[in-house]
Order: C-alpha cells, then sequence, then structure tokens
C-alpha cells in the first residue's frame, strides 16, 4: 500500500508540476511592422527586378513569407480601419480616406485595446492608424515630420503627376522613419513584467517620395526598368468601361486638364523618375526596418517574440496604365505578409490567400488569447505549421459593390454596374487578359462570384466621384 501510495503521490506532484509549469510561461511579446504604400517590389517576392531589400528579405528567410497575401481596401484609412478593427470595408462603409457621416462605427476593441486588456503593454509609433499612432497604449510616438526640399523643388502637391521624387541632401538621421525606428528600439530594450505588443508604422514609401540622397544614387536613372508591357495589345482592350475609368485616375485628384495619371507621366516624361524615387524610398525604408529588427536579437524581458510585418495596400507605378492606389488589381492589392517566432520553419513559404483583415485573429491567437468571435478574420496558425492548408479568398473593396476575390490561381472582379474582369494567375500573373466574357470559363466566375458578399454597407459609389471628376 506504501508503495502504492508513494507511487500515487510521485505521479500527482509531477502532473501538478507540469501543469504549473506550463501555466507560467510567460506571454510572448509581439512586433507588428506595418509599412505605408509598400507593394511586392521586395526581392522576397519578386516583384521588380532591381529591388533593394536585403533587411525584408532577412526576416521573410527567417520565417513564413505568404506570398499570396492582400488588402481588404486599396487606400490608407479604409484599409488600417479594417485591419485595427477587425471588420471588413464591405460591413462599415468605410471605404475611403475621407470620411463620410454615414460609416458605421466599429464598436469593439481595437487590437491595441484588446492586448491592453488581456494585460500586455502597448507601445504603438508612427503611422499605425491613418495618420497617427493610435489612441491607446503606454507609449505613443507620433510620426515626425520630414525635412522639405529646398524652395521651388519640392514637387509634392506642385506638380501634378503622382512623382514628387526628389533626392534630399540630409543624412538619415533626420528622416522620420529613422526616428520612429529609433523609438522602437528604446521602448523594445525597456524591461517589465508584462509582455509587450508594439505596433510600428513606417512611412516610405508614401508620398513624397523624398529621401536623402545616397539612396537615388542607387538606383542610376539610365538603368531604371518599367514594369512588363503586353505586346500587340492594348491592356484596356477587354477592360470594361467602368475599369478604364478607373484607371484613368485615382480617388485624390481630378484629371491633369484632360490627361490620365499615366498619360500626364509619359507626356511630361516623368515615368522612370518616379521608379526611380519609389525604389530609392523602399531602399531607404527597409534599412529603417533592419536598424529596429536587429534590436530584437536580445530579449530584455526573456519571452518568445513573434515578428509579422505587412503593408496596408500596394502600389501601381503604370502596371495597366494606372498609378498610386484606388483599384483593385493585383498591384495594388498585393502586399508583403510575413510572420517569423517560435515554432516556424525559417524559409517557408504560404501559398493559400491570406489579407490584412486576418492580422488580429492571428496575433491574438499567437499570443496564446482567445480569439474573438467578432472578428471577420481567421488566424494562420493552421499555415504557420502546414503551409498547404488551404484557405478561402481574400476580399477587397473599393466603394459600395467593387469587389474582387482572389483565390490562389484566379482573381474575379465585379463592379458596381455589373462589369466583370477575371483573371488565371497561372498564366497570366501580370492581369493582361480578361476572360470573364468567355463561356469556357463560366463555371469558375459564377463559383467566384459566390463568394461576393450580398449584403453591402452603402457607403459612397464610386460612380458618382468619376462623373463629377472625368466628364
Amino acid at each position: 500500500m506504501s508503495v502504492l501510495r508513494f507511487i500515487f503521490l510521485f505521479w500527482f506532484t509531477f502532473l501538478v508540476s507540469a501543469n504549473c509549469g506550463a501555466a507560467e510561461k510567460p506571454a510572448p511579446d509581439i512586433v507588428f511592422v506595418i509599412v505605408d504604400d509598400l507593394n511586392d517590389w521586395l526581392g522576397c517576392l519578386g516583384g521588380h527586378p532591381d529591388a533593394k531589400s536585403p533587411n525584408v528579405d532577412a526576416l521573410a528567410a527567417s520565417g513564413m513569407l505568404f506570398s499570396q497575401a492582400y488588402c481588404n481596401s486599396p487606400q490608407c484609412r479604409p484599409s488600417r480601419t479594417s485591419l485595427m478593427t477587425g471588420v471588413y470595408p464591405f460591413k462599415t462603409g468605410t471605404y475611403f480616406n475621407a470620411k463620410f457621416p454615414n460609416e458605421t462605427r466599429v464598436a469593439t476593441p481595437t487590437l491595441q485595446q484588446f492586448f491592453m486588456e488581456n494585460g500586455y503593454r502597448v507601445a504603438s509609433g508612427g503611422k499605425v492608424f491613418h495618420g497617427t499612432p493610435g489612441k491607446h497604449g503606454d507609449s505613443l510616438f507620433r510620426k515626425p515630420g520630414d525635412p522639405k526640399p529646398p524652395k521651388g523643388k519640392d514637387k509634392f502637391n506642385a506638380l501634378q503627376a503622382p512623382n514628387d521624387g526628389y533626392p534630399l541632401d540630409v543624412p538619415d538621421e533626420e528622416m522620420s522613419d529613422y526616428k520612429v525606428a529609433q523609438w522602437a528600439t528604446e521602448q523594445w530594450n525597456k524591461v517589465t513584467n508584462k509582455p509587450l505588443l508594439m505596433t510600428v508604422g513606417f512611412f516610405r514609401p508614401h508620398r513624397p517620395l523624398q529621401v536623402p540622397k545616397p539612396w537615388f544614387q542607387q538606383f542610376p536613372l539610365a538603368s531604371i526598368r518599367r514594369p512588363a508591357e503586353p505586346e500587340g495589345m492594348d491592356d484596356w482592350d477587354d477592360m470594361p468601361e467602368f475599369a478604364r475609368r478607373l484607371a484613368r485616375t485615382h480617388a485624390h485628384k481630378p484629371l491633369h486638364n484632360g490627361l490620365s495619371d499615366h498619360e500626364y507621366m509619359v507626356a511630361h516624361d516623368e515615368w522612370d523618375a518616379t521608379i526611380r524615387a519609389y525604389q530609392a524610398s523602399i531602399a531607404f525604408v527597409d534599412r529603417q526596418i533592419g536598424r529596429f529588427i536587429d534590436s530584437l536579437k536580445k530579449n530584455p524581458r526573456g519571452r518568445e517574440t513573434y515578428v509579422m510585418l505587412v503593408s496596408d495596400h500596394g502600389w501601381h507605378l503604370g502596371e495597366k496604365k494606372h498609378w498610386c492606389k484606388g483599384a483593385i488589381w493585383e498591384q495594388t492589392t498585393h502586399i508583403p505578409f510575413i510572420i517569423r517566432g517560435p515554432g516556424i520553419k525559417p524559409g517557408s513559404r504560404c501559398t493559400q490567400p491570406v489579407s490584412l483583415i486576418d492580422v488580429y485573429p492571428s496575433l491574438v491567437d499567437l499570443a496564446g488569447l482567445s480569439v474573438p468571435d467578432w472578428l471577420d478574420g481567421e488566424t494562420v496558425r493552421l499555415q504557420l505549421s502546414n503551409p498547404l492548408v488551404p484557405r478561402g479568398p481574400a476580399i477587397s473593396s473599393y466603394g459600395a459593390g467593387n469587389t474582387s476575390v482572389r483565390t490562389e490561381h484566379w482573381r474575379y472582379i465585379r463592379y458596381e454596374d455589373g462589369s466583370e474582369e477575371l483573371y488565371d494567375h497561372r498564366v497570366d500573373p501580370d492581369e493582361w487578359t480578361n476572360l470573364a466574357s468567355r463561356p469556357e470559363h463560366s463555371e469558375t466566375k459564377r463559383r467566384l462570384a459566390e463568394k461576393i458578399p450580398t449584403k453591402q454597407h452603402p457607403g459612397l459609389k464610386v460612380q458618382n466621384w468619376l462623373d463629377i471628376h472625368q466628364k
């Protein structure tokens, strides 16, 4: 009896100790980095052959790269609002950077609020929400200002074109993104008893495309390569009229004396210079991201660390004869989406579609917290273990009734006037050939159309804006 009692007590003590050990395992630190207006012109995504992004590429190599990641709205404010609240734009009517009175306010906690309510210290700096670090956190750091070019050289809001690039004769240390990286490093090195959620927003390559001169010098103007264009055809020939009107400009400004953005860029010989300025801005911000990521090598709180990096939306530089954002094609919606951390295989890649709506539930899940059922997105935890686990499509909205459905191989778009586009990315990654009218693809189109939300917030119709600015 005494032997049995001894055995019982031994195993009881062992199980209790094991359970206590598991319960006492410290919650991980979470680092969430969001970059403004960054498309897929990164080495790890292969969006441009001249990309210089060694630090983002190294981050991708240290964890999992989701190569088919997309925004849920192609403008800053709606994209970030959806990301930080976990609610789709088509539910709230938050479709554009401008705010409209009939939008539905999200009453549930933001990502920062949720983590604070669950015992985390929250540090938020730079551009996280639209123009701000957010309203909630133990440490908030607004985006600093940037130096200006000499008087008369500042193209921002002076030229009526997307190119406002200009090399600044200032050191990196004077730029806002350098200061954000410095602040983030200082916050990371603070020792507290609480686990840490950091939300760090870098501004470039957002306009104005102005960074210190050495970053421009890495991209000689004579060697600039433009995006590929279809041979022997006009990319607009098989596009519906609504899509053509959308491509002619973006929602920030009217046409330039009757010219579209693209026509203006070509007429004023600004295409190559704009690509150069955008690439220089990416290279610059990549360095600032690297400075901060380097500081994560040691954790002063002794906790495991997850790092996630995304962008709020993509960016066009002449693809489909479109510039900037404000469309729901591949180049406007495709974004980087990278996660590294304990248990994630370095150098792994997932081709299943994910989107920014999945950020909130994923970070909550990685923190070991219960994922709220009011979040629209879905955690990527299963894909982190097995990248072949299938997922549903990524849904992107641009105004009421303009919806893109992106699966692993297809993009289907239906506009508010009922017109459609369909692209097979296995053979047409640049979306040059619209298959929507071809009978042999009717079943594919029907299947994808079923994924479009039947109930959408009425919000503002893009057509109304087009009617005002495109006579």
